[in-house]
């Protein structure tokens, strides 16, 4: 087991080189740089070549991008994100509250999504092919289909203005109490909710089905376990393996996949933070951002492989 981690760790090394190495290349792409974006039509129509040198040597713009690359990396691995282009504050002050917003709101709708994902897909599977597996079905496949821009902006008609029960923007800042934040964000964790469960109800559910379906089970049936204990006790513990890794990655992925939520509901997370450094061409908060996303979803993954292979001995040995 220790032979399969560390093989994996050495994996998840390179991988989040790799997505550095993307991203800076992705952000150099784009046209124009930091000081160009920063400049209004006045302002750079008033700069000789000569001042447009001048002030890109000041902010370092001027040297290669492999060395900027390298300078940003040999910081970061210490911690040191550095300083933004425009501004020179200090990129972790920058992510850091935006960071601690996302993470509780991605945590609160795991807190939800999770349990609901299970208890939806437990039922889909226990009445195959009744009524309630079939709303079940038809519901993941509708919220799947729905994008959260267009079912956040629905439940904000509807809850907003219909029935003016929940803000529709997020009225706390950025430094407010995370209590404050959660009880402003009921709209976004709603949106998230509904638009990310599909995948795991039907993980659970087809696991849920091949572990009913399984010998052991029927062992147990026969045997005259009750049907909650063939539930509870044998076909739950069983198809939960398969959706283990899927629920890792799905926790993981809220961090990056609630950027259209933050934007549409205006919360203070690191969503928004994004889309400023990339419209500013801010390189190192862009690249600080995917390297602490990057390492979020590797670290979930390690976990879970960690996990399925405390639960299944097969897997220790792949």
């Amino acid at each position: 087991m220790l032979k399969a981690m560390a093989r994996r760790l050495v994996l998840s090394a390179l991988v989040v080189f790799l997505v550095t190495v993307l991203v800076f290349v992705a952000t150099e792409v784009l046209p124009g740089d930091a000081l160009q974006v920063s400049l209004t039509a006045d302002e750079a129509s008033q700069m000789s070549d000569a001042d447009f040198a001048k002030r890109r040597a000041e902010l370092g713009l001027d040297r290669p991008a492999v060395v900027r690359y390298g300078s940003w990396l040999a910081h970061a691995v210490t911690g040191d994100f550095g300083k933004t282009i425009i501004g020179r504050e200090d990129v972790a002050t920058v992510i850091g509250y935006p960071l601690r917003n996302s993470m509780l709101l991605g945590l609160v709708t795991a807190l939800c999504a999770i349990p609901i994902a299970l208890a939806i897909g437990i039922a889909a599977a226990y009445w195959r092919g009744r009524t309630p597996d079939l709303i079940a079905s038809t519901g993941a496949i509708v919220g799947y289909s729905i994008p959260e821009f267009a079912s956040g902006n629905f439940l904000v008609l509807c809850f907003a203005i219909w029935l003016p029960i929940f803000p529709a923007m997020i009225t706390a800042f950025t430094r407010d109490a995370p209590t404050t934040l959660i009880a402003a964000s009921f709209l976004p964790v709603l949106t998230v909710v509904i638009g990310s469960i599909a995948h795991l109800v039907r993980l659970v559910r087809a696991g849920f089905i091949e572990s009913l379906n399984s010998d052991y089970v029927e062992r147990a049936r026969l045997a005259g376990a009750s049907n909650l204990s063939l539930v509870l006790r044998h076909a739950l513990p069983a198809s939960v393996i398969p959706a283990l890794n899927s629920a890792a990655l799905y926790v993981a992925g809220l961090l990056s996949g609630i950027i259209v939520v933050e934007k549409v509901f205006a919360y203070p997370g690191l969503g928004l933070v994004l889309i400023n450094a990339v419209e500013k061409r801010e390189v190192a908060v862009v690249q600080a951002i995917s390297l602490i996303a990057a390492l979020v979803v590797i670290g979930m993954n390690l976990l879970a492989d960690a996990a399925v292979m405390a639960l299944d001995p097969r897997a220790r040995s792949r």
